[in-house]
């Protein structure tokens, strides 16, 4: 029998940065915040016994730079005692929280941001690292027995948005014919008298609800999720956005702050329920019979001691992902020719930020490739690491980036687990990992956000398989 003690700690602080930073995440908007619609929250749970521990956190910002992200885990690894491998930095990908992702994404230092606003958000950034590194030291400080189990809910909230336009083109809209994920994943943390500690919960649509013309600082619909679940269960609630790539909620981009409302709502009811249906501590139902004026069989759980856990297990693998091959010198030279030329009309027409802003970081990208050319270079690949943890029937998965819905699907399938976590958005943000029919047609997963990300191609179109095989090794690392 396992005689190892299993212990969960949780602890919160807020991040909201200063009114008056830029957000980042939406090209059209560069202009700075000017209020604040909810806290931007950071959230640690550590989890283990004797001999591993993790550390897990929720993070209300679009995501970090691998150097960064790098950096944190590092430093928190070091702060409480384990490799950084045993740590996972999640963020919900908001769109209205600062730019903590720097060299993508359009941030300050991207593009139009000016020094004051480059070296605010620098010490903002610096002062988050010791802030995250003291957060997971509280968690730890107050671990204590703890058991966990695991439930499944549902809500339709997520749509395809890769949607076929007439044009042949691809657009971000909506495809209800496309694949989906809407299951509301929900880990329960209970003291070993089953009274709650924490709850991680999961669900795969983009956290932009709200659009490109508020400029509020906010959670979007991770927030809504973890004040409704808090207020129902009482336990401290961490949100793990999915494999979000391809996946919108039905309301998108909008402006009207009621519908961040009503998505987050239907998904933390699901949350809820999956939350109430849990039941941490070892037991038996035992049927009694007995009567009255009539007869009745009573059922009643006849709770028992046992182990914390049996299995606990962290694992973790490196993978490499190939783009496309990259143009040939004549095109590199006369895509950044033609970018050069677009930016410099646009200035000399004094054209707003909305046209001038993604010019620039298309003329970034387009000279970006041309060096690499110039220097011989062929094709770039992409390396990044995967993270699993299993506690029992319980797995979480995670990895950086922005994971197609069919990643996490793919996952899903080969895992023997009971109930699974897949958490995309961790340890960094690098790349859209599309599926091959993205790939083929096109769309702003392989196009734009090849300039925005600053890649020199889109991945290839075997990238959904690559990902998903990797994980198959890691699985059976972690005997699941």
């Amino acid at each position: 029998m396992n005689d190892l003690v299993l212990k969960a700690g949780v602890a919160r602080i807020e991040i909201t940065p200063p009114v008056g930073f830029r957000m980042q995440g939406a090209m059209r908007r560069i202009e700075p915040s000017v209020g604040i619609e909810s806290p931007l929250l950071a959230t640690a749970l550590v989890l283990g016994d004797e001999n591993s521990k993790v550390v897990i956190f929720d993070c209300d910002l679009i995501g970090f730079d691998l150097p960064l992200a790098r950096e944190i885990r590092q430093t928190v690894g070091k702060r409480v005692g384990t490799p950084p491998s045993h740590v996972i930095v999640g963020c919900t990908h908001t769109h209205n929280g600062p730019c903590t992702s720097r060299g993508n994404l359009g941030g300050v230092h991207d593009v139009a941001g000016k020094p004051e606003e480059i070296a605010a958000l620098d010490a903002y950034i610096s002062n988050l690292v010791g802030q995250l590194a003291g957060l997971a030291s509280v968690a730890d400080s107050r671990r204590q027995p703890a058991r966990v189990g695991g439930g499944r809910g549902e809500a339709a909230v997520a749509v395809n948005r890769e949607e076929l336009d007439t044009d042949g083109r691809i657009r971000v809209g909506r495809n209800p014919a496309g694949i989906t994920d809407h299951s509301v994943e929900v880990f329960r943390i209970d003291d070993l008298n089953g009274r709650p500690i924490a709850v991680i919960t999961n669900y795969a649509a983009h956290p932009v609800v709200m659009g490109y013309h508020t400029y509020l600082l906010s959670a979007d619909y991770p927030g809504v999720v973890r004040r409704l679940v808090e207020s129902a269960t009482g336990a401290t609630c961490l949100f793990l956005t999915g494999a979000a790539g391809n996946q919108a909620a039905l309301s998108f981009l909008q402006s009207d702050w009621g519908e961040q409302e009503r998505m987050g709502g239907q998904i933390a009811g699901a949350a809820v329920r999956a939350f109430f249906e849990i039941e941490t501590r070892p037991h038996e139902v035992i049927r009694e019979c007995d009567a009255s004026l009539s007869n009745i069989a009573l059922y009643h759980k006849e709770f028992r001691q046992g182990p914390t856990h049996q299995a606990f297990k962290v694992a973790s693998r490196a993978v490499s992902v190939p783009l496309q091959p990259l143009p040939s010198l004549a095109q590199a030279e006369t895509n950044a020719a033609e970018a050069n030329a677009t930016l410099k009309k646009l200035n000399q027409d004094k054209a707003p930020t909305i046209k001038t802003a993604p010019a620039s970081l298309v003329k970034r990208w387009a000279e970006g490739v041309l060096q690499k050319v110039k220097a011989g270079m062929k094709q770039e690949t992409l390396s990044f690491e995967i993270v699993g943890v299993r506690i029992d029937n319980c797995l979480l998965v995670a990895m950086p980036g922005e994971p197609f819905v069919e990643i996490g699907l793919g996952v899903k399938r080969r895992a023997s687990a009971l109930h699974t976590i897949f958490g995309g958005y961790c340890n960094g943000v690098l790349a859209y990992w599309p599926s091959a029919e993205t790939v083929a047609k096109g769309g702003m997963a392989v196009e734009a956000s090849v300039k925005t990300y600053n890649i020199s191609a889109p991945p290839v179109s075997e990238t959904v398989d690559i990902i998903v095989d990797n994980f198959s090794q890691l699985l059976s690392e972690l005997e699941v």
